[in-house]
């Protein structure tokens, strides 16, 4: 009896995706590969992509990664080596994305805990009729009901069914992009500079305000200040993120001449450490509110 198509190519197929750099794939990559390789590999034309996908994932020549949304019942399937991190697989899903907040402070050691969480964030650039911060004079009253509600969080959020982690997709919003971006461990990811300006401005996705300062202090040796600056200025947020960013380096013990550059941008709007906060006290050096008992840390 002669062999399945698929069968009789297996071989072939499987020194074909060992060859690739590539760790994970979604369905769309998978087609097109299907679509380039199948006469060489001579498969059956009543064969589709959909039957390759379910051959590949028999053999286990790849495995397939089913994200589920959180919400709704939209999913994304992945299609992923033995080998393939978490990391891979969300940097697969968005190809011109980075790895961002808690998944950079892991990337960069800032971190101990180990969240069963993967940030990908991908930017665009903002409308060119959206305020800029000179078109916007903040008053007390405004921001005080802002950060008195919880921080809103990502409407795209899935749950993988291969190993139980959250994939968080982050669509992000600036006049500059890609400020920041670098590469670690052959993965695109925040820089060292740029993930401490993101997890402070979103501790929601990064453990919160206390794990925030423990980053902080564990990239002190690392930090440039100058850089910080730079793209805090790119950044252009509206909100005073120069008196947090600051408040955070003056907590963790960098020298007066260090903060001078920050406390020169200090605004008459007290700002806040955090979303939400139940308990807290004024920094007046800095005009941050912030959580009661994270200054004696």
């Amino acid at each position: 009896m002669p062999k399945e198509s698929f069968d009789r190519a297996a071989s072939d197929i499987t020194v074909f995706f060992e060859k690739q750099p590539f760790k994970a794939y979604t369905t769309h990559d998978i087609q097109q590969i299907f679509d380039s390789e199948r006469g060489k590999w001579r498969i059956a034309n009543y064969r589709n992509y959909k039957h390759f996908i379910t051959f590949l994932n028999n053999r286990k020549i790849l495995l397939l990664d089913i994200q589920n949304h959180e919400a709704h019942t939209s999913e994304k399937q992945i299609l992923r080596k033995k080998e393939a991190t978490p990391f891979h697989v969300g940097l697969t899903v968005k190809k011109d994305g980075y790895l961002s907040y808690y998944s950079a402070m892991q990337i960069h050691q800032l971190t101990l805990q180990v969240p069963k969480v993967v940030y990908v964030s991908e930017e665009k650039y903002e409308d060119a009729y959206a305020l800029k911060p000179e078109d916007v004079e903040l008053e007390q009253d405004a921001v005080d009901r802002a950060f008195s509600k919880p921080q809103r969080v990502a409407r795209e959020s899935y749950k993988s069914t291969f190993d139980g982690f959250r994939y968080i997709y982050l669509q992000r919003k600036h006049t500059s992009i890609n400020i920041g971006i670098t590469k670690r461990q052959n993965l695109t990811v925040t820089d060292l500079e740029r993930t401490l300006i993101d997890i402070a401005v979103r501790p929601v996705y990064s453990g919160g305000a206390f794990e925030v300062l423990e980053a902080f202090k564990n990239a002190k040796p690392n930090i440039d200040v100058t850089k910080l600056n730079e793209y805090l200025i790119k950044l252009d947020y509206i909100y005073p993120y120069h008196q947090l960013i600051g408040f955070y380096l003056d907590l963790i013990g960098f020298s007066k001449k260090d903060l001078q550059i920050f406390l020169d941008k200090k605004t008459n709007i007290n700002f806040y450490q955090a979303y939400n906060l139940s308990n807290k006290k004024l920094n007046e050096k800095w005009g941050i509110y912030h959580p009661i008992g994270i200054e004696a840390l």
